[in-house]
């Protein structure tokens, strides 16, 4: 029989007007029985139980509506049921506290103290001293004003013995007192909390702040040091103990710590660049630039090309020819491949070192501009000149920013920070001035000379590549010969060397001579079997196994995979100790794309790892997990492997605050290795949360 809900109301009202609440409590208990979200009803039934006199049952009724209007968030319509509650049963303490944390959410701070402090008190009263202290804690953290509490907190956690407890208190009355411009009773409280916890980080650097507002930065320093000697490797107690030396104007000690710190930590740079501009700002140029050419890796590596700039610019605009800002203004054109910008920048730097007779620097500028500008005859002779008054030798390149940026020799690698293709006219220093002596002596010479010695060396390139196709030829590998014959061809026509090489190989052809497989082993085989094969006419065909590779058009996969990987790798972790996630993430996402999880080197398995960690850091455990749970699909993992993905899985659960996960991967690391890191103090902990 379908039930009607209407009739029922209807019923329980004419029950209600003819004064029989029984029957009426017996109408509405039907309808709330078939409609339990009937809250309405619910709490009319509650009603109609206090007026029976029936407390018991009203309870149970105010207390589904309390929570129900709780869970939603109606803080009022809560209260005013708990208050029925309260006024039913005085003293249910249960109730109390609900109403006080109604209150506090509501913001009726005086009400939400008061039901808060008869709760301690209950607590106190039955000797529940640690409940009554977490009560007071919230009573506290009402008022951000009100210090005295703080105090008194700390006073009660004391007595308990619970030391960091009362120093946190301690801490969080120095920050309201510091907020209140009280420094000095700031720094009373915090001294009380480092007298109970001596490295509290916050005490630190709230300590520090107060003494920096108060003028008395050396007093923390002395603080600091002595601290610091204690803890060397601590990193916070070193950074506050540099901030201190730079307040206190004591820079070249703060330098000494910066030193030691970003030696440490790399990802610790921008200190550099907080003391370059220390010195920038009391016009120490000498030592802004010093520091400066300290940061300039980390700043290019991080891609802020504008603070580096920025620096640059202040130095010169106090010493327009400052030596090492000279020279670090013609790398960051250099870095940012702006060759008219390195050739000016390099131009000042000569003419600036030749003034302050800093023959290394002038040596240096001037070989740099040789290979941007080598018609620029002037640059030549002055590093002749250079070279025979100090008894030099002619090549010179102890810092080749041209070839980092801008050469494709085969003999320089790739620059880590970025690559390009240079413009066909520029070459190599070796071959600029391979004689330093031989360019000068052009300098005198007729146009149509010059013009007749460019065609030599383009004659002796041909004959070089045309040896390289004979090569080719006699190897057995026809095709490549086929083809570096018409690349030959449409850059020096068709000419009696060109010819020669067509018959040459049209003649092979006739023979019938095997076509030799074209391998990287066979290759290799040929070379250390028959190395006088790499010279013809006497002359050497100046380049290795790889050049020949990459002429031939070879590649080995396996090996470009691993410098792929290696590349991301390496690249993603200098990302990550800068602090750069989102770059580390890229590349390490770059990396793993490019191995498996069955690879014997276990790359995947370390990569997968790393990833997690980017993105705990990154506080995106979901994701970490992702990352950690692959990293188990490595196989043949090692006990103390696994524990420690196990062990990182478990953080990422408890991150995400899925304790119970989180406690059986801590579990499972704790039942083969009790003694992993912290586990035995973590599973206690997630046994006790839960």
């Amino acid at each position: 029989m379908v039930f009607d809900k209407t009739k029922a109301m209807r019923n329980a009202e004419r029950h209600l007007a003819q004064g029989k609440i029984q029957s009426a409590i017996g109408e509405y208990k039907q309808v709330v029985a078939n409609d339990p979200k009937d809250f309405g009803t619910l709490n009319m039934l509650g009603d109609l139980y206090a007026k029976n006199s029936d407390k018991k049952q009203a309870v149970v009724c105010y207390t589904s509506v309390g929570e129900y209007y709780s869970k939603q968030g109606f803080a009022q319509k809560a209260i005013a049921i708990y208050n029925k509650i309260a006024k039913l049963q005085p003293g249910m303490i249960e109730i109390t506290a609900k109403l006080a944390e109604l209150y506090r959410l509501k913001g009726s701070v005086n009400e939400a103290r008061a039901h808060y402090k008869i709760v301690a008190e209950h607590y106190e009263s039955q000797g529940q001293k640690i409940e009554a202290l977490e009560i007071r804690k919230e009573i506290a953290a009402l008022d951000p004003n009100d210090t005295t509490i703080q105090f008194s907190l700390a006073d009660a956690y004391l007595q308990e013995n619970q030391f960091e407890q009362a120093a946190e208190a301690f801490v969080e009355a120095g920050i309201r007192l510091a907020k209140k411009s009280s420094h000095a009773d700031a720094i009373e409280a915090f001294d009380k909390a480092l007298a109970h916890v001596p490295v509290h980080q916050k005490a630190l650097a709230g300590l520090t702040q107060s003494h920096f507002a108060l003028g008395t930065a050396d007093l923390a320093a002395e603080r600091l040091a002595q601290i610091h000697l204690a803890e060397p490797h601590d990193r916070e107690v070193l950074v506050l103990l540099i901030d201190c030396q730079n307040e206190c104007g004591n820079t070249a000690e703060a330098e000494k710590a910066i030193l030691a710190l970003v030696e440490r930590e790399p990802a610790n740079y921008p200190k550099l660049v907080e003391l370059a501009r220390i010195y920038l700002k009391n016009s120490d140029v000498d030592s802004a630039g010093r520091i400066m050419a300290m940061a300039s890796e980390h700043l290019l590596m991080a891609g802020q090309a504008d603070e580096f700039q920025s620096l640059v610019t202040e130095i010169l605009a106090l010493d327009p020819d400052h030596l090492e800002g000279l020279r670090q203004c013609s790398r960051l054109a250099a870095w940012q491949r702006d060759e008219r910008g390195m050739h000016d920048s390099l131009a000042q730097l000569a003419r600036a070192a030749r003034d302050r007779e800093s023959v290394e620097d002038e040596r240096y500028a001037l070989s740099q501009l040789v290979m941007i500008a080598p018609h620029e005859m002037v640059y030549v002779e002055r590093l002749l000149e250079i070279n025979h008054e100090n008894g030099y030798e002619e090549a010179y390149a102890p810092d080749d920013l041209f070839d980092k940026q801008f050469s494709k020799s085969p003999k320089q690698p790739e620059p880590e920070l970025e690559t390009f293709a240079p413009e066909p006219s520029i070459t190599h220093e070796a071959d600029v001035i391979e004689d330093v002596q031989e360019i000068a002596e052009v300098a005198v010479v007729a146009d149509d000379e010059e013009t007749g010695a460019g065609d030599h060396e383009d004659q002796e390139r041909l004959l070089r590549e045309a040896d390289s196709i004979r090569f080719y030829i006699d190897s057995g590998y026809i095709e490549l010969a086929e083809k570096a014959i018409g690349e030959l061809t449409a850059e020096f026509g068709n000419g009696p060397e060109v010819e020669q090489l067509t018959s040459y190989l049209a003649a092979k052809n006739a023979s019938g001579s095997e076509e030799s497989v074209e391998t990287p082993e066979t290759i290799e085989v040929a070379i250390s079997v028959e190395p006088e094969a790499l010279l013809t006419n006497g002359h050497s065909l100046g380049f290795g196994i790889d050049d020949l590779r990459t002429e031939l058009g070879i590649e080995e996969p396996d090996a470009s995979v691993d410098s792929d990987y290696d590349t991301h790798y390496h690249t993603a972790v200098a990302y990550q100790e800068m602090g750069l996630l989102d770059e580390a993430v890229k590349e390490f996402q770059e990396a793993v794309s490019l191995v498996q999880p069955s690879d014997p080197t276990r790359r995947f398995f370390h990569c997968a790892n790393l990833l997690g960690h980017c993105f705990m850091q990154k506080s995106m455990p979901n994701l970490a997990l992702t990352w950690f749970q692959r990293a188990l699909e490595t196989p043949g993992l090692g006990d103390e492997e696994k524990q420690g993905i196990w062990y990182e899985i478990a953080l990422a659960h408890e991150a995400e605050g899925d304790l119970a996960n989180a406690g059986r991967y801590f579990e499972q690391v704790y039942a083969e290795n009790i003694d992993f890191r912290d586990v035995s103090q973590r599973v206690k902990n997630i046994a006790v949360t839960r």
